[in-house]
């Protein structure tokens, strides 16, 4: 069986090829800008905040961090423990974030 590709064939591979690439880039452009222009910073857990949900008690920790700039913030994070914090108020957390935008970050726990 001799198969041969018509320039047709192997333009069409290589828009279904650029189409991927494109969709690829775009779903995860966020997480590749991130991960080459995140800073780092130390920050620490300030307060545990908790709640009930689906009848369990959970703890979110409250992190406080300095951006290389000097601005000062401090958010709920994401991540909880249920039944009890995890990590003593003042425990220290290593905080991965845009400088552009610092709402966008990510915390290291020890």
């Amino acid at each position: 069986m001799d198969m041969e590709f018509t320039l047709e064939d192997w333009l069409i591979v290589i828009l279904t090829i650029v189409v991927v690439l494109g969709a690829v880039w775009w779903k995860f452009r966020g997480d590749i800008k991130f991960l080459y222009t995140k800073a780092e910073a130390t920050g620490r857990i300030v307060n545990w905040m908790s709640a009930t949900e689906e009848g369990k008690n959970v703890f979110y920790p409250l992190i406080e961090f300095e951006t290389a700039t000097g601005k000062k913030v401090v958010f709920k994070a994401d991540e909880k423990c249920e039944n009890n914090p995890m990590y003593p108020v003042g425990a220290e957390v290593k905080i991965k974030y845009l400088p552009s935008d610092p709402e966008i970050r990510k915390v290291v726990y020890p």
